[in-house]
């Protein structure tokens, strides 16, 4: 039952949440919230013990159920799962610590939170794709009513958006999976939704093809991948900080995990042939992204479109199918969750103090803020790649493993690293540090509050030390990669 609490618990303690006395205790459900928060993170923590104790490459399984038409019940956990696990845990505290300003905020705020992280830490352990599918639409609601009810003034449009495309989008996902589960009754006369078992389904190529290409849209438009990227800046332009860090530091990571958790280990061939295509729409995103960003004049958007670039990384780490860029892949996208995550959070902090999000409506903000500058400097420089910070792993790694299978691609992603320098530092000293303006409304914004700093100083920590020594989570994705790499 290890893995069942792990989304039972914040299921349960965000109805909790949700029917706390808000009219007459203002701040009870966010403080309720966040103590829940931390609980269910030192939990995910804690599952390592039982974890490193167990050998093979999926660990901690449950199984349930008898099982009809192949819907059983069944969790488990990889390297991979687990960190992203941990990942999600960790920014649903530090997004509700940090989202304390807005004192207008109802317990269904709070709970919508709890709600998501629920969802999210069962689409990382689901083994039987029934109720991976479950999760993962499951997913969609909370984060509908984050960007909906609490977002800027045009949020109802994005909230739309976001839901269109994503929904659509799990349709052909829905697709793919019956479509695959019904060839494997037809070929072996039993239902099953297991993946190991799908694995080895006989299929024509052609109906493989097709569900391959299904999957693939469905997990594409949730990175997103270019050309289906465009709800992704107006839901994060929208969104509360809280809903952009839970959007952009986890949740995207449901497209890139299932490729990598489910695409390639049922279609292992198909996978190798679309590599060049794959790799190519991973290039474009990393460089249309990084492209975009320069071109933005509202800080949230900028970040926005630096997320799609970011993932382009991962996406083309993942499909070169080598041990150095599966590894860098999935070790990009935790560095992606924790640098972009406090970059987001910067920027709601900004705005919640002045109201704006223009870059040219800023200038000296070094002044008046200092620690303000710092944590942003330092999540910036994380995010552009700077040696000695956790990005420049990552991405260094995957344009390794890129550059054996597709050496071309490889030198084409490179430029991601150029104008990722080109959109990031001139935009650091035009808000930072140019003169201001007469429409600068810089003297609003104050410098960081005690909780503020406990916030940025945990994921400038986190940046810090994977940049240094990430040995730790690659070993604990070594069993995976070998296992990929071997198929």
């Amino acid at each position: 039952m290890l893995l069942t609490w792990l989304w039972l618990l914040p299921a349960i303690l965000s109805l909790v949440v949700w029917t706390l006395p808000a009219r007459d205790l203002p701040k009870l459900p966010r403080a309720a919230s966040v103590l829940f928060s931390f609980l269910i993170l030192v939990y995910a923590l804690r599952l390592y013990y039982p974890y490193s104790s167990q050998t093979g490459v999926l660990r901690l399984e449950e199984t349930f159920g008898a099982g009809a038409f192949g819907i059983q019940y069944r969790l488990g956990v990889d390297g991979i799962g687990l960190s992203l696990c941990w990942l999600t845990a960790l920014l649903t505290f530090l997004a509700l610590a940090a989202s304390g300003l807005r004192e207008d905020l109802p317990a269904g705020f709070w709970a919508a939170f709890l709600a998501l992280e629920a969802a999210l830490m069962g689409v990382f352990t689901a083994q039987n794709l029934f109720y991976f599918y479950i999760f993962w639409d499951v997913a969609l609601i909370p984060m509908f009513l984050i960007i909906g009810l609490w977002g800027s003034s045009n949020r109802r449009f994005a909230a739309t958006k976001f839901i269109l495309y994503t929904f659509v989008g799990s349709l052909f996902l829905l697709i793919g999976l019956i479509a695959l589960a019904g060839l494997h009754e037809r070929a072996t006369g039993v239902w099953t939704w297991d993946i190991p078992a799908l694995a080895k389904t006989p299929i024509d190529p052609s109906s493989a093809q097709w569900i391959f290409a299904a999957m693939a849209l469905g997990f594409a438009v949730k990175i997103p991948v270019w050309p289906l990227h465009n709800w992704l800046p107006d839901a994060h332009t929208e969104a509360p900080a809280a809903g952009s860090v839970m959007l952009a530091g986890s949740m995207l990571k449901m497209g890139v995990y299932g490729f990598l958790h489910i695409l390639v280990p049922i279609f292992p061939k198909l996978s190798f042939e679309a590599l060049p295509w794959i790799g190519a729409l991973g290039v474009v995103n990393i460089l249309y992204g990084a492209a975009c960003a320069l071109a933005q004049k509202d800080l949230k958007r900028l970040v926005a479109y630096t997320s799609i670039s970011h993932l382009g990384f991962c996406l083309v780490g993942l499909f070169s199918l080598t041990a150095e860029g599966i590894a860098g892949g999935s070790l990009q996208m935790i560095n992606h969750g924790l640098s972009t995550g406090a970059l987001f959070l910067l920027v709601g902090m900004i705005y919640e103090r002045a109201h704006k999000r223009g870059i040219e409506d800023f200038g000296a903000l070094a002044t008046t803020a200092p620690w303000l500058t710092f944590f942003f400097a330092f999540a910036l420089l994380s995010s552009i790649g700077m040696p000695g910070l956790n990005g420049f792993v990552g991405e260094l790694m995957s344009l390794a493993g890129l550059a054996k299978a597709a050496p071309r691609l490889a030198v084409l992603a490179l430029g991601g690293g150029v104008l990722a320098a080109a959109y990031g530092l001139p935009t650091f000293q035009k808000v930072f540090w140019q003169p201001r303006g007469p429409a600068s409304v810089s003297s609003l914004v104050s410098d960081l509050g005690r909780a503020e700093k406990g916030v940025l100083w945990s994921l400038s920590a986190l940046i810090l030390w994977l940049g240094l020594y990430p040995a730790p989570l690659l070993r604990l994705f070594e069993p995976t990669v070998r296992s990929l790499t071997a198929r």
